[in-house]
């Protein structure tokens, strides 16, 4: 066991550039409970209010306009490939959500900066011009390269600024019901991958209205649903003078980081693949083109509930880590019953339960 002078030790590293905290002298690594390791230099961690819960609601509304739509991306991946770019093969395709997936994490780093500094409407309202302004230059878009460079890296840039801050500043405000709290942000992307299918399926394959129009009725709603997150979310604490730099070579020769980070690498490498190819992969297996659209509303819905089994286990006593090996090693089960299934309804299954069971656990990570 870490000796005391030790623990101070640890206690002063934490503290530098994290002025509005203050770290008890307890270590959650010998067993000490979370809300021991941390509280407010002013008062406790609210768990709950009004604005507290405004801005999990206006982090939820976020996530269902951004990351939401990127999760409804595979009905986007078939109607490219078979009507709006059918020259183009389907790997090419892949790279207008491939870069989108790139621009949460990658530009996610930025955003998290600028909130720290700014607030988070900030990028909150950067990010929904360049999302909204990406979908409209989409629909004027005819070509490959037009679609990659509007659909692709211009609404990858307004995910990225929105994404970063309307998960963490939850942070801020809950502590004992963190788990459920990300948990419940996390679901609007579930939301939304139901309602952008529906929605695209409705208006492409019923009622008639051209591609064109449809990006632009998904950009207008789009701007409606981050309007209301933006003045939703709010930060509990005020800016720093100086806000401290990142310690990236502390990041960089920490072991147990890397092989973290490493692993949260190999599990995004699988998690995002059934979120592109549930479409054109069900048509393949003899769903109809309508059914192949709703498929990946399905998946999007079972994956809901996913996001709050996760939370909930984690915030009664298993532990983040160990919720995250479970779900994981779910996943890979269900992975590999994948191989047997060989019709619409046996892929439709597998699929299901294989992102339900392991919906964003890298984020609970993170949080």
């Amino acid at each position: 066991m870490a000796t005391e002078s030790e623990k101070d030790n640890k206690i002063r590293e934490l503290q530098v550039g994290h002025a509005h905290l203050k770290f008890p002298h307890m270590d959650e690594e010998n067993g000490d409970k979370l809300e021991d390791v941390a509280v407010g230099s002013d008062e406790p961690f609210p768990d709950g209010g009004v604005q507290a819960w405004r801005t999990a609601l206006g982090g939820f509304l976020a996530f269902i306009a951004s990351i939401g739509y990127l999760s409804g991306g595979s009905v986007f991946q078939s109607y490219f490939k078979t009507i709006v770019l059918p020259d183009s093969s389907t790997s090419d395709i892949a790279w207008i959500g491939s870069v989108q997936i790139w621009g949460c994490y990658f530009i996610g780093i930025g955003s998290g900066t600028l909130s720290d500094k700014y607030g988070p409407a900030l990028p909150l309202a950067l990010g929904t011009f360049f999302m909204v302004f990406g979908n409209m230059m989409s629909s004027l878009s005819t070509t490959y390269y037009q679609f990659l460079l509007s659909q692709g890296f211009c609404v990858a840039l307004g995910m990225g600024l929105i994404f970063t801050p309307a998960l963490a500043i939850q942070s801020q405000w809950f502590l004992k019901r963190r788990g459920f709290v990300v948990g419940f942000v996390m679901s609007g992307q579930m939301v939304g991958g139901v309602i952008w299918p529906v929605l695209v399926n409705r208006l492409l394959n019923f009622e008639g209205v051209s591609f064109s129009w449809t990006l632009r009725i998904i950009g207008f709603m789009q701007l409606g649903i981050m309007l209301a997150a933006t003045l939703l979310v709010q930060r509990r604490f005020r800016p720093q003078a100086e806000p401290a730099s990142l310690p990236l070579r502390q990041y960089l020769t920490n072991g147990r980081t890397m092989l973290l980070t490493f692993a949260i690498l190999l599990m995004n490498l699988g998690l995002y693949v059934p979120w592109f190819y549930i479409t054109p992969y069900a048509i393949n297996y003899g769903a109809s083109p309508s059914m192949g659209f709703y498929d990946a509303a399905i998946l999007n819905g079972g994956a809901f509930f996913g996001c709050y089994a996760l939370g909930l286990v984690a915030d009664s006593g298993l532990g983040i880590f160990n919720s995250t090996v479970a779900a994981t090693l779910a996943c890979g089960a269900v992975a590999f019953a994948w191989i047997g299934a060989n019709s619409s309804a046996g892929n439709l299954f597998a699929l299901h339960f294989h992102v339900g069971a392991g919906t964003r656990s890298d984020w609970f990570l993170e949080r």
